[in-house]
């Protein structure tokens, strides 16, 4: 390896440590990827390289153990490799035909856009930094979450047995109270329209006698 492939190697590997304590302190408000990068450095010229790429990997999966959003976003990275690069688009290459004057008066039309994006760029930077205890509360808080989230699936699965015990038990009742009364009634119903019967035949019977008897009588 040249000196200089080799110095632009260590400045990206220092750009990928940066950004990687970088992304430990938003995540936990700690800086706990330091110590082992900074033992891969005290390693020595010749393995510096070789030894803090293993220990960026190394450092970059135990993050993802410790933290579920780490994990989630190098799932959903290796699912579609390419979401998190921007598209190849013919519309962002400039024209080669274009003069350097047409060159500069789109630049110019578009100058305000560089303050606007300066001045949004600005104002990010001066927003204050969350304190660490916020992201530490936060992070304390999931466990609890996760249990509520196993109550609450309890609570559901309770509430759908009990739902379906209710529907049976709504069953039962109309079949035994509404039905089964209905047939009932019936049943009586009947029974007194077959005794008015037998009463009417009785009367009837009475009477016919009774009205032979006074014949006979007279």
């Amino acid at each position: 390896m040249t000196q200089q492939a080799y110095e632009r190697a260590m400045d990206s590997i220092e750009n990928l440590e940066a950004r990687l304590r970088r992304l430990e302190y938003y995540l936990s408000g700690s800086d706990d990827a330091q110590p082992p990068l900074e033992a891969a450095v005290s390693k020595g010229r010749d393995h510096t390289v070789m030894a803090r790429l293993s220990t960026l990997e190394h450092t970059l999966h135990d993050m993802s153990e410790r933290s579920s959003v780490v994990h989630d976003l190098l799932q959903i990275q290796h699912a579609y490799p390419t979401l998190f690069h921007p598209p190849n688009s013919d519309s962002d290459t400039i024209p080669s035909n274009l003069s350097t004057e047409e060159i500069l008066a789109i630049v110019a039309a578009h100058g305000s856009l560089y303050h606007q994006t300066a001045s949004q760029l600005t104002s990010i930077h001066d927003l204050p930094i969350p304190s660490s205890s916020l992201s530490t509360s936060l992070i304390s808080l999931q466990p609890r979450i996760a249990k509520l989230n196993s109550l609450q699936e309890a609570q559901a699965k309770e509430m759908a047995v009990l739902r379906a015990r209710s529907a049976r038990v709504v069953q039962r009742w109309y079949e035994l109270g509404v039905l089964g009364q209905g047939e009932c009634w019936a049943e009586w119903e009947g029974r007194m329209e077959e005794c008015e019967k037998k009463v009417r035949r009785a009367e009837g019977d009475r009477k016919r006698v009774m009205e032979e008897q006074e014949k006979y009588m007279t």
